[in-house]
């Protein structure tokens, strides 16, 4: 997905969560610790939301951040969410151990939504920069 598709899908959901708690868009903004215009921009795919517009998404409207960045699991983040089966997965005898590093990283993001939506946007940016480099990684490494 690219980062302007990212950015639209992100607007969608935003308009979604706005219009199902009948907010306007001056008083979602105002909610949200955000100028209008910001709001309007986000919520119009032109841009990303900052960390604190998603807090406050998270915290004010109670919208999960899985669901939100991911599409994965429920919009009510105090919901419980069913894990999705991976029926091609690898059984874990077969998997390489992680590097420390990478481990860590795992698990920080697994507990931290945010820093998952940080190293997402950050990937996406790569890939755009880079497209040539990961294209020609991918055709040697093909992941799935």
């Amino acid at each position: 997905m690219s980062r302007k598709d990212f950015a639209k899908e992100m607007g969608l959901k935003f308009e979604k969560i706005r219009k199902s708690r009948h907010f306007s868009i001056t008083n979602m903004a105002r909610t949200l610790g955000v100028n209008r215009v910001t709001y309007v921009n986000n919520e119009n795919g032109r841009t990303i939301p900052n960390f604190f517009t998603l807090y406050n998404l998270g915290y004010q409207f109670d919208v999960s951040m899985d669901w939100f960045i991911f599409d994965e699991g429920t919009v009510n983040r105090l919901e419980k969410t069913v894990e999705k089966k991976v029926e091609d997965a690898q059984p874990l005898s077969q998997l390489q151990p992680l590097l420390p590093d990478i481990k860590e990283l795992l698990d920080h993001m697994d507990k931290i939504p945010l820093l998952r939506y940080e190293i997402l946007v950050q990937f996406f940016k790569f890939k755009e920069e880079h497209q040539a480099v990961v294209e020609k990684a991918m055709k040697v490494n093909p992941v799935g």
